[in-house]
C-alpha cells in the first residue's frame, strides 16, 4: 500500500470519529497542495546499509497527517469544529518537552534529540543481532542522526560528534589502520570474544594496554582501548570510496558491508567492549575525541553502564 493511501486512510478514520467527515473534494485539494520536498543528504555519516531509514518514512507520513487534518478543519464550511473538542479545563496531552519516566516503555530506533532520563532501544540485526538493546540517556546534548549511533556534539568541536556509542557486530579486522585497503585478516579473526580482543590488541601496536575484564548488561567480556596514533593526520588515510574522507579503519561490520569505526578526528579514542549475548559476539564502540571533558566522558560511560539486552519482540501484524 502506498504512503498516500495510508495517509488518506488515517485522516478519514481520524475525522470520522467526530460528527462529520472530511469531504473527498477537500481531502483531494489538500493532498494536491502538499509540497514534494527532495531529500537532502544528512550532515552525519549515514549507516552504510541498503535499507531506507524507517524513521524518515514515518516522520513524513506523520507530518502529512497533521497538515491535512489542520487544513481540512479550516476548509470545512459552517461548523468550526469536527466532533468533540476538549474544553480548556480538560486534561492536556503530555508536553513534548516533558521527560518521560525511565520506567515507561522504551522508544525503539529513535532518530533526533534524546530526552535525559529516558530509556531508548535499538533493534536492528546489523548491530544488535537477534536482541533488543536498551540504554538510558543521562544528560542533555545527546542525539542520533542514525538510530544505531548515539552521539554528542560539543561546541567548537567536530562537525558531527565528539563522542558516540555504537553497537555493532564485527566480522573481521584490518592489520593497518591508515592504509587499510587489502589488509583484512585472512583467514578472518576467530569467533570468540577472546579472539577479537586479542586481535585488536595486536592491531593497536606497541604500548597498548592488554584486554581487561569487563561486564556489560550482565554479560562478561573484554575491553580494549584503541587510539589513532598521535601526530597522524587521518586526512592522509585511505577513504572508503574515491574522493571520500580518510578513515582509520579497524574492523569490518558483519556482512563485510562497511569499514569502521566512524572516524571523526585526529587522536580519536575508541573503547571496544566485547562480550557474548545469547551466542552472538556483541561489540560496543564508545568513542571520544581529545576535546571531550571528563564530565562528557563520564556521560558516555553512564550510557554504556545502562545498556541491557533482551529478546527482540516479534514484528507487529499489519493493521487491517
Amino acid at each position: 500500500m502506498s504512503t498516500e493511501r495510508d495517509v488518506n486512510r488515517i485522516v478519514r478514520s481520524w475525522l470520522e470519529e467526530g460528527v462529520s467527515a472530511l469531504p473527498d473534494r477537500v481531502l483531494d485539494t489538500v493532498l494536491d497542495q502538499l509540497p514534494a520536498t527532495p531529500q537532502r543528504r544528512a550532515p552525519w555519516p549515514v549507516r552504510r546499509f541498503g535499507e531506507m531509514n524507517t524513521f524518515t518514512k514515518f516522520a513524513v507520513a506523520a507530518a502529512a497527517v497533521a497538515l491535512i487534518a489542520f487544513v481540512g478543519l479550516r476548509l470545512l464550511p459552517g461548523e468550526g469544529t469536527i466532533g468533540s473538542v476538549p474544553s480548556p479545563s480538560a486534561s492536556p496531552a503530555s508536553s513534548p518537552t516533558q521527560a518521560p519516566s525511565p520506567s515507561t516503555a522504551s522508544i525503539v530506533n529513535h532518530v533526533g534529540d534524546f530526552v535525559p532520563g529516558t530509556t531508548y532501544a535499538i533493534d536492528d540485526a546489523c548491530c544488535t543481532g537477534s536482541s533488543l538493546m536498551t540504554f538510558t540517556i543521562p544528560a542533555t546534548g545527546w542525539s542520533a542522526g542514525d538510530f544505531v549511533l548515539v552521539g554528542k556534539n560539543l561546541p567548537g568541536g567536530s562537525d558531527v560528534f565528539d563522542l558516540f556509542m555504537l553497537p555493532t557486530i564485527v566480522e573481521n579486522i584490518y592489520t593497518d589502520g591508515c592504509n587499510w585497503h587489502g589488509t583484512a585478516l585472512d583467514p578472518p579473526v576467530g569467533p570468540t570474544v577472546d579472539d577479537l580482543a586479542t586481535a585488536l590488541f595486536v592491531q593497536a601496536g606497541p604500548g597498548a594496554s592488554p584486554p581487561a575484564d569487563v561486564t556489560v548488561g550482565g554479560h562478561p567480556g573484554k575491553k580494549v582501548e584503541l587510539s589513532v596514533p598521535k601526530g597522524l593526520d587521518i586526512a592522509t588515510c585511505e577513504p572508503d570510496s574515491p574522493g571520500g574522507d580518510g578513515i582509520f579503519g579497524r574492523f569490518v561490520f558483519s556482512g563485510g558491508t562497511a569499514t569502521s569505526p566512524y572516524t571523526f578526528g585526529n587522536e580519536q579514542h575508541d573503547t571496544m567492549y566485547i562480550f557474548d549475548v545469547d551466542g552472538t559476539r556483541q561489540v560496543i564502540d564508545a568513542m571520544y575525541l581529545p576535546n571531550a571533558s571528563a564530565a562528557d566522558r563520564a556521560e558516555l560511560d553512564q550510557i554504556v553502564a545502562s545498556i541491557r539486552f533482551e529478546s527482540s519482540p516479534a514484528s507487529p501484524s499489519p493493521s487491517p
